[in-house]
C-alpha cells in the first residue's frame, strides 16, 4: 500500500494534512469517495490525530493492492484501512473509529457507548429501526458513488420515496440534543452525517425541508457538525463531484456536479409530493 496516491495539489485540504502528519505513521487508505472514509476524516479533523490520507486508484486495488490488506471482522479484503504506528494494519470501519474515538482531544466515545455503536452501525445489521428495510439507509453510497449513472438511476425513485422515513427516524433518536454525543459529537455522529450528506446531495435537501419541526432538527444537527472546527476545514477542502476526483467513472459523483439536477431526482420529488 506504500504506492497508494495521495490526492493531488489541488485538494489542497489533503495536502496540508499529509505535509502536517510527515513525521507521523497513522496512515488512512481509502478510494476516492464519499463514503465510509468521509467519517473518519471528519472524526481525525475534529479530534486533532495528524493523519496521512492515502487514496487508492480503483486500477490498483483490482490488480493486487487488495491481497495486501487483512480480512476484517467479515472475513472481507477492504477499505478502509488504518496503518497505526509501528505499521501494524487495522481493517473494518468501526474498530478504525474506535481507535479514533480513543485518541482524539475531545474523546469521542460519547457517554452512552452502546447508542454510540448501534447508530454507528445503522444498517449495517439486522438489529435496526425497519430491520433489512433500513439497509436503504446506506445504499446511498454505493447509488452514488460506485455504480453507472444509467443503473443508479433506475434506483433513485425508490430511494427517495423511502427517504422521509429514514430522516425522521434519525430525527427521533437526536431528540432535543444538539448531536447525538448530546452536548458534543461522538464518533457516530461523523458516520451518520455522511449518510446524511449523501442524501441531501441526492435530493439538494428538499425531504428535510418538507419534513416540518423533525427536518429543522436534523437540518440544526447537520449544520452543526459541518461546522465543528476542523471539519469545517476539511470539507471546504475536500474535491468537488463532477470533476472526476471522487467516485468510480461513470457514477454519479463521478459525472455529476448537482446530482440533485437530475431529472429522475426531480421527477421522483413530485411523484413522493403528490402522493404517487
Amino acid at each position: 500500500l506504500a504506492q497508494a496516491q495521495a490526492y493531488e495539489p489541488q485538494c489542497r485540504g489533503h495536502r496540508s494534512v499529509l505535509v502536517a502528519a510527515a513525521t507521523m505513521s497513522v496512515k488512512l487508505y481509502y478510494f476516492g469517495l464519499r463514503a465510509r472514509g468521509e467519517a473518519l476524516r471528519m472524526m481525525m479533523r475534529y479530534g486533532g490525530l495528524p493523519y496521512e490520507d492515502h487514496i487508492v486508484p480503483f486500477k490498483d486495488w483490482l490488480a493486487g493492492k487488495k491481497e495486501q490488506v487483512p480480512a476484517g471482522r467479515t472475513g472481507q479484503r477492504q477499505l478502509p484501512l488504518l496503518e497505526l504506528p509501528g505499521g501494524d494494519l487495522l481493517p473494518e470501519s468501526f474498530d478504525i473509529a474506535m481507535y479514533i474515538a480513543k485518541r482524539t482531544t475531545p474523546s469521542l466515545l460519547g457517554e452512552d457507548p452502546a447508542q454510540a455503536e448501534r447508530l454507528f452501525k445503522l444498517g449495517d445489521t439486522e438489529e435496526t429501526p425497519f430491520g433489512s428495510g433500513f439497509k436503504h439507509y446506506h445504499s446511498i453510497n454505493p447509488m452514488l458513488n460506485r455504480l453507472p449513472k444509467e443503473e443508479a438511476e433506475a434506483l433513485i425513485p425508490a430511494y427517495v420515496a423511502a427517504l422521509p422515513g429514514t430522516l425522521k427516524y434519525l430525527a427521533g433518536e437526536l431528540g432535543g440534543r444538539r448531536f447525538f454525543g448530546g452536548d458534543a459529537p461522538h464518533y457516530a455522529d461523523f458516520q451518520v452525517w455522511h449518510y446524511v450528506d449523501n442524501m441531501r446531495t441526492l435530493d439538494g435537501g428538499a425531504t428535510l425541508e418538507a419534513l416540518g419541526e423533525p427536518g429543522e432538527v436534523l437540518q440544526a444537527w447537520y449544520d452543526a457538525v459541518a461546522a465543528l472546527p476542523g471539519v469545517a476545514e476539511y470539507l471546504a477542502s475536500r474535491p468537488r463531484l463532477g470533476t472526476g476526483q471522487v467516485g468510480l467513472e461513470g457514477s454519479i459523483h463521478h459525472a455529476v456536479a448537482v446530482p440533485s439536477e437530475l431529472p429522475v431526482v426531480r421527477e421522483a420529488l413530485k411523484q413522493r409530493a403528490a402522493g404517487l
